[in-house]
């Protein structure tokens, strides 16, 4: 038997500081400590909507020396603990016995990809992952001579190479946890290196420093049970094969057999969406948003946030507006966090934020977009989202000064529609360049954005500050395309090619993307399964 305590309030004070949970939940019961014999944190979340009295609150799971006894005398706080169910991607799925007649082919490693992974590698099934850049420990030296030097890689950069977009991120877990396999998905970062706050933090976040480590582990143990990766390979072509449904084409001159071609690569591989719709793939333009960031001292949004508490890590801010009847909203938000080049073509400027674990750069970062409508870019191709997104990226490279530089402005000279002079702090890398920003993005994002300004410094005084900045541009929440696919998730005009993740249309981030990436693993099993495309390990 155990107990659930749903609602246990800390008030944030140096008293509590650094307390034991344990102890300050015994006095509140009227036990000794020594009789709580398990406790476990199932949920932790922050109240600072009284800047005077903040408070943590917890949802506790308790084992005590007499569960029965304490439940009776405080059934206002207390009630009997029931487990949710566990579930896992595959518990259902029978492979006794059977292996895959040519294995599958997995185009791209971030999380979409690395999970589709796990479920074939974790039930006997090893795949081949195919992967343009570099390993995360190489990749990290690569994209380090971007910031330092200006040198830029192609090939594997912030975008491209182990772990995917996501590695250099936030790590910020930003998804609903209703979906049963989202506790499987936490409990495997958890597993690869991730602290285990994200298991029951409100608003968990990994970091890059964490991130890095991860994909490098999880990629040790696919490796351990078989799984083979092919880095700094790219794909350029596949075809209908002989003896297998395709046979993919990598740019080295590899050519790999398979039956199931999970196509995971992300938002930013222009070329191999062409190559895709050359191919025949059945793609539609989808709506996506752009924007810029908005960085600001940490300092600041700590007293906006906190008021004078010192005793709380880096804040953070969750914003949407409507304005000039669009949506305006905060995305990606980095608290003590760097802002950083994203591009993944040469001549070409998008930037992202991320954070390493402590968040302690000194500066705060969020990505304020708008929402671009269909009619807004498409002139009846499939790709115009995509051309529209690179346009905009050239014209902020050339405005940057062509070496990478961010074009940027004060906060209040985008406003203003004035550029700025002076120097500007800021965590990007490789450096800021005074430039107007609000002349690079379209009018029908540059109005409303400072139509929600108002709005937002409303929410919060002094957000409209004078050394905050405003730097881009941001062109990557999403996809510009969909790749439809079917209720077997495969692709609607080519079977056995299953689209996964964020650069197929179906993730807006590192959780929602690998979540797809389990369902599509799944997918591809029951797929090798009713269409026969297995042999028997026995034979």
């Amino acid at each position: 038997m155990s107990l659930i305590y749903k609602q246990f309030t800390v008030p944030l004070n140096e008293s509590n500081l650094g307390a034991d949970i344990r102890d300050l939940v015994a006095v509140d019961l009227g036990i000794p400590s020594d009789d709580i014999l398990e406790l476990e944190i199932l949920k932790k979340s922050l109240d600072a909507r009284k800047k005077s009295a903040i408070t943590h609150h917890y949802q506790l799971r308790l084992v005590t020396r007499d569960d029965e006894a304490l439940l009776r005398t405080t059934t206002e706080k207390l009630e009997n603990y029931e487990e949710k169910a566990r579930y896992h991607p595959t518990e259902d799925i029978d492979f006794k016995n059977k292996t895959f007649r040519h294995p599958p082919v997995i185009i791209g490693s971030g999380p979409a990809g690395t999970f589709a992974a796990l479920v074939l590698a974790e039930l006997g099934q090893p795949c081949i992952v195919v992967e343009r850049g570099e390993a995360v420990e190489d990749r990290m030296r690569t994209v380090h001579r971007l910031q330092r030097s200006s040198v830029f890689n192609d090939e594997s950069n912030y975008c491209y190479g182990e772990g995917g977009a996501g590695t250099f991120s936030d790590g910020k877990l930003t998804c609903g946890r209703n979906h049963p396999l989202i506790r499987y998905l936490f409990e495997q970062w958890v597993r690869f290196g991730a602290p285990d706050s994200i298991l029951y933090e409100a608003h968990p976040h990994i970091g890059t420093d964490y991130l890095m480590q991860i994909a490098r582990r999880t990629r040790l143990h696919l490796e351990s049970l078989g799984t083979k990766f092919l880095f700094k390979k790219r794909l350029v072509n596949f075809e209908a094969g002989t003896d297998a449904r395709y046979k993919v084409h990598l740019h080295d001159g590899t050519t790999l057999d398979t039956d199931h071609l999970v196509m995971a690569i992300g938002h930013s591989a222009r070329e191999t969406y062409q190559m895709l719709y050359d191919k025949g793939l059945a793609i539609g333009p989808k709506p996506f948003a752009i924007g810029a960031r908005f960085e600001h001292p940490q300092e600041l949004i700590n007293k906006i946030q906190y008021g004078s508490c010192t005793l709380l890590p880096a804040a953070e801010y969750k914003l949407a507006a409507q304005s000039q009847g669009r949506g305006v909203w905060t995305f990606c938000m980095c608290p003590g966090g760097n802002l950083l080049p994203t591009n993944a073509q040469e001549g070409h400027l998008a930037i992202n934020g991320m954070s390493y674990h402590s968040r302690n750069s000194g500066f705060a970062n969020a990505a304020v977009v708008v929402n671009v409508m269909r009619e807004d870019f498409y002139k009846g191709h499939p790709l115009d989202g995509m051309h529209f997104q690179a346009a905009i990226e050239k014209a902020a490279f050339a405005a940057g000064g062509g070496n990478y530089f961010t074009p940027a402005q004060r906060l209040g000279d985008f406003i203003k529609g004035k550029l700025s002079k002076g120097e500007m702090k800021s965590s990007y890398k490789p450096g800021v360049t005074p430039a107007r920003l609000d002349q690079i993005l379209p009018s029908f994002v540059v109005e409303p954005l400072r139509g929600a300004l108002d709005e937002y410094n409303k929410r919060m005084r002094g957000f409209i500050a004078e050394d905050a900045i405003v730097a881009g541009v941001e062109t990557k929440t999403s996809a510009p395309i969909v790749m439809f696919r079917d209720a077997t998730l495969q692709s609607v005009s080519h079977p056995g090619l299953f689209p996964a993740g964020e650069g197929a249309g179906f993730a807006g981030g590192i959780v929602s993307a690998a979540l797809d990436g389990l369902k599509i693993g799944r997918a591809v099993l029951e797929n090798a399964l009713a269409d026969g495309l297995t042999v028997s390990t026995l034979n």
